[in-house]
């Protein structure tokens, strides 16, 4: 039997509105109802981990465990802070008064100039034959050049005022260093340098004669000395003593044993620091690093170093100045009673002083680039005016 055709259309027309209301009600005015619930389960499904979070940074911030491995977080940290220093000289070039370069011909230079200044290299690569960096403190502008292609009558000279670092620790060392002075003296009698001082690792035993001859208060050119180990001429007016520093330069080392040393120096509370030739040594230098707190024998030593009647603070004059926070003995003696001692100190109280260590190394190598620098403008600019 066969349907009229207008009631059956009729039909399909209903049936298809029905479906479209039925649909339009669900997803306009259904989805509305189960958003809200949706949601709040949402939140109340992310709300265990933000309390963990929340515990977690709380029990963390909490923890006073001492965690050798932030070395490398906060050597992540000083390389930002330095990069953002290197913008900031950049800023600053031409409001300066006072341009020094800094000619590194010893290993102690790169202790002068990247952890006392902090500055950098390009490139970084240590064994680059020309590395080079600038950096400015107060009203003076430096700029460091090392390296094997540093020869003398070799570069272009032009800056009035140089620091020339040199080693002087053995006859070998001494005739080198001699010839980098010869060079300076004829820049100084040709006009082409006004000013010059020097940075010496001098001898440990303090027989640094050979340079007194190139000393301006000799008839000579070398306006400021600053020497390392307690020499008997530091007198605070031309002669200064500067840290000997940490060991920049050891050909043996590889990446696994100087991983291992600093592994063993974040992990000991105490490192033993026993004269050797000189009370001064890098491993004082390397400890504080770490905070490591430095057991020091607190010794004179053969040579001419500074005679204790007259440096009642010698040895180790510059450090005591200072107020380094180390443990001074004057016989290993006693080493036993301090061990002793060491086990009755809580471990809050361990890291306490290892935090104040580091902090005070930190501040040791500011005020020493500050004074560095406050003697270079004093001497130099000064020297300019008159």
């Amino acid at each position: 039997m066969r349907l009229p055709r207008k009631p059956l259309c009729s039909f399909l027309l209903a049936l298809y509105c029905l479906f479209s209301l039925y649909a339009a009600y669900h997803v306009f005015l259904g989805r509305g109802r189960r958003a809200p619930a949706a949601s709040s389960r949402a939140l109340r499904k992310g709300a265990a981990p933000a309390r963990e979070r929340r515990g977690r940074e709380q029990s963390t911030l909490g923890s006073e465990e001492w965690n050798p491995w932030e070395i490398d977080e906060r050597n992540e940290q000083e390389h930002r802070f330095k990069t953002s220093l290197q913008i900031l000289n950049k800023s600053t070039k031409g409001k300066t008064d006072l341009h020094v370069q800094i000619w590194g011909k010893a290993a102690i230079g790169l202790y002068l100039w990247e952890h006392i200044f902090e500055g950098l290299l390009d490139p970084p690569d240590g064994t680059a034959p020309w590395r080079e960096g600038n950096a400015v403190v107060g009203r003076t502008r430096y700029s460091f050049i090392t390296g094997p292609a540093v020869v003398p009558g070799y570069f272009s000279v032009d800056v009035n005022n140089v620091v020339l670092i040199l080693n002087g620790r053995e006859k070998a060392k001494i005739f080198y260093a001699t010839q980098w002075l010869l060079y300076a003296q004829n820049l100084i009698q040709t006009q082409k340098l006004q000013h010059l001082a020097v940075v010496l690792l001098g001898n440990e035993h303090c027989n640094n004669e050979w340079i007194n001859q190139f000393l301006k208060r000799n008839g000579g050119f070398v306006e400021l000395l600053f020497i390392i180990y307690d020499s008997p001429w530091i007198n605070d007016v031309d002669v200064f003593q500067w840290p000997l520093g940490v060991a920049t330069w050891q050909p043996q080392e590889t990446n696994e044993s100087l991983k291992n040393y600093q592994d063993a120096l974040l992990q000991s509370d105490l490192t033993l620091c026993p004269a050797g030739v000189n009370t001064e040594c890098y491993r004082i230098y390397e400890a504080c690093s770490y905070g490591s707190v430095p057991v020091v024998e607190d010794v004179m030593t053969a040579g001419s170093c500074g005679n204790t009647s007259v440096h009642h603070n010698a040895p180790l004059q510059l450090l005591k100045s200072m107020d380094a926070p180390f443990i001074f003995i004057k016989n290993w003696k006693e080493l036993p009673a301090i061990l002793e001692k060491e086990k009755t100190i809580i471990l809050q109280e361990k890291i306490q002083r290892r935090k104040m260590l580091l902090h005070w190394y930190q501040h040791f190598k500011t005020e020493l680039k500050m004074r560095f620098t406050n003697i270079l403008e004093s001497s130099f600019l000064m020297n300019n005016k008159s």
